[in-house]
C-alpha cells in the first residue's frame, strides 16, 4: 500500500481526514482575516495549503504504519487492512484528530 492508497482507505473508512481538513480551513481561514486585506489568501490558496497540511500529516501516518507493521514495498495492501483492523488504528487516528488543536501557539 503507497500513501495515496492509505489516504484512499482513510478517506473511505473513517471521518479522520474529514475532521482534519475541517480544522486546518478554519485555522487557514482565521489566520487569513487577520492578514492586510492585500495580503489575503484567496480560496484556492486556502485549499492548496489545506491539502498540503493533509499530505503532511498523511505521510507521518504512512511512515508510522510503515515502521510498526514492518512493512516493505512488497506488503500486499490486505496486510496493511489487516493491520489497520486488528490494532484499531482507524478508531485511534480519529480520536486523535478529534482532540488536536491546529492553530498559533
Amino acid at each position: 500500500m503507497n500513501k495515496n492508497e492509505l489516504l484512499e482507505y482513510i478517506d473511505s473508512n473513517s471521518t479522520a481526514i474529514t475532521i482534519f481538513k475541517d480544522k486546518v480551513r478554519t485555522e487557514q481561514e482565521a489566520k487569513n482575516k487577520k492578514r492586510q486585506p492585500a495580503k489575503r489568501w484567496n480560496e484556492a490558496k486556502i485549499e492548496r495549503t489545506v491539502d498540503k497540511f493533509t499530505d503532511d500529516f498523511i505521510s507521518n501516518v504512512y511512515d508510522k504504519l510503515y515502521k510498526g507493521m514492518k512493512a516493505n514495498r512488497n506488503t500486499p495492501s490486505q496486510e496493511w487492512i489487516n493491520f489497520l483492523e486488528t490494532n484499531e488504528i482507524l478508531d485511534d487516528l480519529e480520536e486523535s484528530v478529534s482532540m488536536i488543536e491546529i492553530g498559533e501557539d
